[in-house]
């Protein structure tokens, strides 16, 4: 398997049989191979602001971002299985530190981002040596294949190896000269677990720092985020235009899961009618306007695409609420650019509600959208409050539901954009903010 064969397995790019079809979609195509997810530059020098030598990170997404390993074991169990150290030192490599036989059946196949070590836990399932190759043992049918052959060299170049994972985490902070450093953790296990590994080392939080850091994407961050959006924009317009096929909220939340499967992304969370509870439903009716919300992901990157969909003839009121909530998006998206703050894009909003003398209210809420749904800080490097500032390179969202209710049916308009060097860009095509079905 190539070095993209982890996102075909982990994305589903071949469940368009959930939709009954015996062919792939034609958009559910896996990536190409990928550079590094991590920013590296920008990590050192959020580092260097907050005093650390480094960051051992525990989180299955930060281990992903900073290694491009997936660490699959760690869904098996509330304690997680592989961990990432990232040295402040850009002459040190990061350290990716796993259980053998997750490296074996998994890292090795997709390649590890340039510039990282290994440090892998033996025997296992392989063999009761606690350092021996988590290599399965060869029996003589048949000769290796091009999988197992680079399975097998990658391994010899990860050896030698320790006794536990933890024993392998301690090592890579030997060598990286960290056990006694300042070292930001991002989850109070890795807290606990570096206490243990290294007892000299002084921890601080850090989990909204890689926040900081994870706040500016790279060109393969890029790559899978706009896939991402594509696909879970094509899957909403899909599920939308199938509202009347469907009976109710549940249904209709399942099929907008079926229709990003098919083309290759994973459903995360859909709110319908402004129902986020999975385990609820409800009926539409004739000229009931209702928001749909929806996210999926692809290679672990989360597309967000907010619209109103109209059963039917929208009445006067709801439409002029639906019209007011575009016109307002649309004013916002041609002031966004970098160094506008968070608070300034919400003051906007509500200054065009005002303008155009409505007397309804919306969120005009802003996030950013990577890893996670809400993918920013909610501190400043130093702790402090912070009302964040657009930089080049953030995905941004915002959020535009409207916050009344009697008004005959919910309605909402998000898209997700790009900032580039003197404003933004769509990163997916364009729809009307009303879809009638």
């Amino acid at each position: 398997m190539n070095r993209r064969g982890f996102l075909a397995a982990s994305i589903g790019a071949a469940s368009s049989a959930a939709l009954g079809g015996a062919r792939r979609h034609p958009s559910a195509a896996p990536p190409e191979p990928l550079g590094a997810l991590l920013n590296r530059e920008r990590a050192i020098r959020i580092m260097r602001q907050a005093g650390l030598d480094a960051l051992f990170l525990t989180s299955p997404l930060n281990v992903y971002y900073a290694t491009n390993a997936v660490p699959v074991l760690s869904r098996f169990s509330t304690d997680n299985t592989a961990f990432a150290v990232v040295p402040a030192d850009p002459a040190r490599p990061i350290a990716y530190v796993t259980d053998g036989f997750e490296y074996y059946a998994g890292s090795s196949d997709s390649a590890l981002a340039q510039d990282v070590k290994p440090y892998l836990a033996g025997g296992g399932f392989a063999s009761s040596d606690p350092h021996a190759s988590p290599a399965f043992p060869y029996i003589g049918n048949y000769a290796f294949d091009a999988r197992e052959r680079l399975r097998r060299e990658s391994l010899e170049r990860a050896a030698p190896f320790q006794e536990s994972v933890s024993k392998a985490a301690s090592q890579a902070l030997l060598d990286l000269r960290l056990s006694r450093g300042v070292i930001g953790v991002d989850t109070a296990y890795g807290a606990a677990l570096l206490r243990q590994i290294a007892p000299r080392a002084a921890s601080r939080p850090a989990s909204d720092l890689m926040l900081h850091i994870r706040l500016v994407k790279t060109p393969a961050e890029l790559q899978l985020v706009r896939k991402a959006a594509a696909n879970n924009v094509e899957a909403s317009i899909a599920a939308a235009a199938a509202s009347r096929e469907v009976e109710g909220i549940w249904a209709l939340r399942q099929r907008f899961y079926q229709e990003a499967a098919a083309r290759g992304n994973l459903g995360v969370y859909g709110s319908i009618d402004l129902v986020m509870s999975e385990l609820a439903d409800g009926a539409f009716r004739e000229g009931q306007c209702f928001m749909i919300d929806f996210v999926s992901q692809y290679g672990f990157y989360q597309g967000d695409f907010g619209r109103t969909v109209s059963y039917g003839e929208a009445d006067p009121q709801m439409r002029k609420a639906v019209d007011i909530g575009i016109t307002a998006w649309h004013e916002i998206r041609e002031r966004l650019k970098p160094g506008l703050k968070f608070s300034e894009i919400h003051a906007i909003g509500e200054r065009t509600v005002k303008a155009l003398a409505a007397k309804f209210s919306y969120a005009f809420h802003p996030h950013s959208v990577g890893l996670q749904h809400w993918d920013q800080p909610l501190k400043d490097v130093q702790g402090g409050a912070l009302d964040l500032t657009l930089e080049p390179g953030m995905i941004l969202s915002v959020d535009c539901p409207l916050l009344n209710a009697g008004v005959n049916g919910t309605t909402h308009i998000e898209d997700l954009v790009l900032i580039d060097g003197t404003g933004s860009e769509m990163i997916h095509r364009e729809y009307d903010g009303l879809i009638q079905v």
